[in-house]
């Protein structure tokens, strides 16, 4: 009977986001620890795998090239002996420990379809490695404004009591520049979002979902009051339910700085979590903000908490 070798030639993402699948993917399927799986790295002279049946080789390759490797295939000098590493020869159920035959579609005692618990695992790993991409994109863009809110501090200091009413809603690495006030409730603008207090409720507002901003009109109602609306792309969580707008009477002062706030509001962007463009637009899918990217066409979801566009993994 005819067997095979498969050898490792490199890997499509060489980054450590792919060193990592590729990792976990042969951890998986060989039974070996990660450790030795990461020496193998560079090994091209080394087998991977030997001496495997067609089947077993079949389903070694689709795995690998899932996880990003890249293989290659030669004619063994061996008979085929299952595998020098136990786990190709059988495998071990991800849910219930069961130890199966390797030809096994699915689980004899608890029913799992390996096939389809494997490709869900290498698509977690993809959403986990595009998440981390993503943010480290996002690390990079919240330093600049980082910068600049620290350059806005030193020309004007923030008021000692601008913070109390946000006292854990702040984020460690946000840094808080400027304080307005309302007959609302008091706002605080941060290097990442706009936090506001109503009804004894904090408003999580990441600049990124503005859409528009209004402070036309001049003074309203209330003297030395001038309104201040925010439009969101779609409506905005809150305790009183989803709000599409919002609006504040700002002091006097405080109206000064509405310049500030279009200026934040209108600069900020999400990046594109796969080719880093600020080109994406925003699309409502149910309840859900979504982005396309108008450059790569990649659709995003949002994490409102980091305020980070997430590329969505297509099946």
């Amino acid at each position: 009977m005819v067997s095979f070798d498969i050898y490792l030639l490199g890997l499509k993402d060489p980054s450590p986001a792919g060193r990592k699948r590729f990792v976990h993917a042969m951890t998986t399927i060989s039974g070996r620890d990660a450790e030795e799986v990461q020496s193998l790295l560079g090994r091209t002279s080394e087998a991977l795998f030997r001496a495997l049946d067609r089947d077993q080789a079949r389903t070694v390759v689709d795995a690998l090239d899932q996880a990003g490797a890249l293989v290659e295939i030669r004619p063994s000098t061996s008979p085929p002996v299952g595998s020098e590493m136990g786990a190709v020869a059988t495998r071990e159920c991800p849910a219930c420990g069961l130890v199966n035959p390797a030809e096994s579609i699915d689980c004899s005692r608890c029913g799992l379809v390996f096939a389809k618990w494997e490709r869900e695992s290498v698509q977690r790993m993809q959403r986990e490695s595009r998440l981390e991409e993503a943010l480290s994109r996002a690390m990079v863009v919240r330093e600049e404004w980082n910068q600049r809110a620290k350059s806005f501090l030193e020309k004007r200091p923030l008021d000692p009591g601008a913070l109390a009413p946000f006292e854990g809603t702040l984020l460690r690495d946000e840094i808080p520049f400027l304080g307005l006030a309302s007959d609302e409730g008091p706002i605080l603008m941060t290097s990442r979002r706009l936090l506001s207090q109503r009804d004894g409720k904090v408003l999580v507002i990441p600049y990124e979902l503005v859409l528009d901003v209004d402070v036309g009109g001049g003074l309203v109602s209330r003297k030395n009051r001038v309104r201040m609306v925010l439009n969101f792309h779609s409506p905005l969580t809150s305790a009183a339910g989803p709000l599409k707008k919002l609006d504040w009477r700002l002091d006097k002062e405080s109206a000064f700085n509405r310049e500030v706030v279009m200026d934040w509001c209108f600069a900020r962007s999400f990046l594109c979590g796969s080719c880093g463009a600020r080109e994406l637009e925003h699309r409502l899918v149910g309840e859900v903000n979504h982005f396309r990217c108008m450059r790569c066409a990649t659709d995003h979801e949002v994490d409102i908490k980091e305020a980070v566009a997430i590329p969505i993994l297509q099946d």
